[in-house]
């Protein structure tokens, strides 16, 4: 009987202290994560969240209406490794134009995909950029091009993805020096000469067999003349944006001779006859307000020829140049009358907005991430939120708060020691980051796809005239002025193939620019 007592005993003991357990499970498990197993409550609690009216299916694949799906609001800006397009759905990809492309693509269709990718020094010599196109071209085929490439920049002599080696005097305008009347292409360069001998090279790695297509593009003037091999042939330059082909073959070389004194050469597109094309366009020290002095016209007529589905925007770490600013409020007057000009002239173009990346400065001897770069983000989202672009924290899905003193200081690094730029270590493996979080979007399309739901485009808007914007803003005020407009008639881009298009393998002349 005694010993019957000490069992009952033993198994009240027992049993109160799960119980006391259970109930205090929560306290008990940020203490002890062992404890997270026992909890004689669960299955009754489980049964309450229940009843309060937590949304539930009867099984996997069964519809939920879109208005019990939960919403981004704005605080979503904050969360890393995801696109974000505010206002809708997480469940939805936030590109739905691209990712319906993507799927296309992954199912084998001769279809061909054009991403701008503008950006600061941090993506100049093709960083960044030219790992995130080796990735996107692998996983959804084996087509490959290096794309835009302008005639010359500062980061020509480190690119290693292509090479242009000319000889001849070359008049260059910029975002920074402007002389002639012709328009800035998107790289913020347009070239001018009467005899301009070019060697292009497209250094990205590819199948033997595989054809390439090198064109020539440049813009609005009196005409441009161009020689290959033997034959000369004159071109008309009545649009703002032309292009002609100067190559087609399994040779990764074009060269050729042009001559545009008064027309503007914007560069080579080197690029695989279906698959992905991701065009690089960087230009040291800006922060993306300087793509005001890019032309309505010649964004309307790329629009109109259908050439982007995807713009991305990478900025930011320009504007913290004074290690105490906290705000940017300028920066959103200054910017957002940009974005909406590029929406407007190209309305069937996706759009994306990263934040900056981390920056550092150097407070009372030690490295420290700038104190305004919450600040700004903060600033990019609301940009992004009133422009209803989707946006990317850049910042936290690369580890936030002093990563770029971790990354330069480590024995192997991934970072500069002026604590703002990548290495080539470091541009990989952001660009790696950047990858997944593109894939996790397409991948939602897909998901949808199976489900035999469909993905939300917005319809296709036919641009009946070109709408020139003249910037005026406000300094008092976020809100910029309504835009001036202007009705042109609208134009039609060119593209012109000469008869014979395939060089002989060039001789390198001139130095490398």
């Amino acid at each position: 009987m005694n010993q019957s007592k000490k069992v009952i005993t033993l198994i009240l003991v027992v049993t109160s202290i799960q119980l006391l357990l259970s109930v205090f499970s929560k306290e008990f498990i940020g203490q002890y994560p062992y404890f997270k197993n026992v909890n004689l409550l669960s299955d009754i609690l489980v049964k309450e969240k229940a009843k309060k009216g937590a949304v539930t299916t009867k099984g996997i694949g069964n519809s939920v209406s879109d208005d019990s799906l939960p919403k981004n609001e704005f605080e979503a800006y904050e969360n890393k490794d995801a696109l974000i397009r505010f206002n809708a759905d997480t469940v939805a990809p936030a590109l739905p134009k691209l990712t319906q492309k993507l799927i296309a693509l992954s199912e084998g269709k001769n279809v061909k995909i054009r991403i701008a990718w503008f950006g600061d020094s941090q993506i100049e010599g093709d960083f960044i950029t030219q790992d995130v196109r080796e990735q996107l071209q692998n996983y959804f085929g084996q087509q490959k091009g290096v794309g835009y490439v302008p005639i010359s920049c500062v980061s020509s002599d480190f690119r290693r993805t292509a090479k242009v080696f000319t000889t001849g005097d070359v008049n260059v305008d910029n975002f920074k020096k402007q002389e002639h009347n012709g328009g800035l292409f998107l790289s913020g360069y347009s070239f001018y000469s009467n005899n301009l001998e070019v060697d292009f090279r497209d250094n990205v790695k590819k199948s033997s067999t595989q054809i390439t297509q090198k064109w020539l593009l440049y813009g609005k003037g009196d005409s441009i003349s161009v020689k290959i091999n033997d034959s000369v042939r004159k071109y008309p330059a009545n649009s703002e944006f032309n292009r002609i082909l100067v190559g087609s073959g399994v040779s990764n070389k074009a060269k050729f001779t042009v001559s545009a004194k008064r027309t503007p050469i914007f560069g080579v597109s080197s690029e695989p006859q279906s698959g992905i094309v991701l065009d690089n366009y960087s230009f040291r020290g800006i922060t993306g307000v300087e793509l005001k002095k890019i032309n309505s016209d010649l964004l309307a007529e790329i629009s109109r020829s259908g050439y982007y589905d995807l713009i991305v925007f990478q900025y930011g770490v320009n504007l913290m140049f004074q290690p105490n600013d906290t705000n940017y409020d300028y920066y959103y007057r200054g910017m957002r009358p940009v974005l909406k000009k590029f929406q407007n002239n190209l309305p069937n173009t996706e759009f994306l907005l990263f934040s900056c990346s981390d920056r550092a400065f150097n407070y009372d001897g030690e490295w420290k991430t700038a104190v305004g770069i919450d600040s700004l983000i903060h600033t990019q989202a609301r940009l992004a939120y009133d422009t209803d672009i989707p946006f990317y924290n850049f910042y936290k899905s690369i580890g936030g708060s002093g990563t770029i003193v971790k990354w330069a200081d480590s024995t192997v690094q991934y970072a500069n020691k002026d604590y703002i730029h990548f290495n080539f270590r470091g541009a990989k493996a952001v660009s790696k980051i950047i990858f997944k979080a593109l894939l996790h979007d397409y991948q939602k399309g897909v998901l949808l796809k199976k489900g035999g739901k469909p993905i939300v485009v917005p319809a296709v808007v036919v641009p009946k005239t070109i709408v020139k914007e003249i910037i005026q803003v406000k300094k008092d005020t976020p809100k910029p002025a309504s835009p001036k407009v202007e009705v042109l008639k609208p134009k039609v881009v060119k593209e012109v193939i000469p008869k014979e298009v395939v060089p002989k393998p060039p001789v390198k002349k001139g130095d490398s620019i």
